[in-house]
């Protein structure tokens, strides 16, 4: 019986060493402890392309984000304004980048949008993007709009908002894609550094693309090729702005390239994070806080945009309707909502 016992005490020694061993390896391997939770282990943020603004701007959310949650894996990919308010609007993505037009248009069912989705709803504003109309200072024969009806042009991600405010912004000249079709003229889309990388090789002549306010694509172009900025014409400008697209305009600041001595005028949009409407309104809280409270990252990786993160301009250009249960709650909070 004494024998038994022991056998007894033995595996019960055992058992509690092992249990502990695994606890520890879990404490260990996890790290968890004191960390945000997620209501899924994934979190899909909608960029976008490379060489964009908005890719630097997801891979600092990824990062943040995974830092504060437990267990998260937060993945960006590649997108644009369009294109990522449809993946958000079909689960594709919880988290996306987007023009507050489109957003605006995504709600109403307008523009790019055959009906409105129902499943989107707004986080914050973040920072005015500066659209460019770009081509190389040896194109002598490109110093106006009008000169480019017959180029080839290019437009960025065919789903992305750029295309969209573009048109919008041509048709206040009383130009539209038969009419630079019709000129011998061509379009093509794809990512910021392929189009940049055509058109420092002569395969493209026209480089449109949204900055704030520089393009990174075209910064590492413009290192062998000079660039000729276009500008808008400021009658142009300002007919566009009270037409109520959600775009408006301002001057490309001096210096923004090499060889760029003056400001410039151009036509603006407003770049905004938007969420999928079923995520839960806690965790959108936390996703919210977490990213406005990591200010510090954000200003260290992209200042140049991240300059213009505020919560005096979270606003701007979305309804207060519109937003997501805990964004506004944060906002509530801090006492951006009255």
């Amino acid at each position: 019986m004494k024998r038994k016992g022991k056998l007894i005490l033995l595996l019960i020694i055992c058992t509690s060493l092992v249990l502990a061993a695994c606890s520890g390896g879990n404490n260990e391997a996890s790290g968890e402890e004191g960390k945000l939770t997620a209501p899924s282990k994934f979190l899909r943020i909608g960029s976008g392309p490379m060489g964009s603004g908005w890719f630097p701007i997801t891979t600092v959310m990824s990062e943040v984000y995974m830092d504060e949650f437990g267990g998260l894996n937060a993945s960006q990919l590649e997108g644009g304004s369009t294109a990522n308010l449809k993946s958000i609007n079909v689960g594709d993505i919880e988290l996306g980048i987007n023009y507050t037009s489109d957003f605006a248009d995504a709600i109403a069912g307008e523009g790019s949008f055959d009906k409105p989705l129902k499943t989107v709803t707004g986080i914050a504003s973040l920072y005015p993007v500066y659209q460019t109309i770009a081509t190389l200072k040896k194109k002598d024969d490109i110093n106006k709009i009008e000169d480019i009806v017959d180029k080839h042009i290019f437009l960025g991600p065919k789903d992305g908002g750029g295309p969209v405010a573009f048109w919008k912004m041509m048709d206040e000249y009383g130009i539209d894609e038969k009419t630079i079709k019709d000129a011998g003229g061509k379009i093509s889309y794809g990512s910021y550094n392929d189009g940049a990388s055509m058109m420092a090789d002569g395969n493209v002549d026209v480089f449109l693309g949204g900055g704030g306010p520089a393009i990174a694509a075209l910064q590492e172009i413009e290192m062998t090729n000079e660039l000729k900025i276009i500008p808008i014409d400021q009658d142009k400008l300002e007919s566009i702005n009270e037409k109520g697209f959600g775009i408006a305009y301002d001057n490309l600041p001096a210096g923004t390239y090499k060889g760029q001595d003056e400001d410039i005028p151009t036509y603006t949009t407003v770049a905004m994070l938007s969420a999928q409407k079923d995520l839960d309104e806690e965790y959108v809280y936390n996703l919210t806080k977490v990213f406005w409270e990591n200010m510090d990252l954000f200003e260290a990786q992209i200042p140049e945009r991240a300059k213009y993160f505020t919560l005096e301009t979270v606003l701007d250009g979305i309804d207060a309707e519109t937003l997501h249960p805990g964004a506004k709650k944060y906002y509530e909070e801090q006492g951006v909502l009255n």
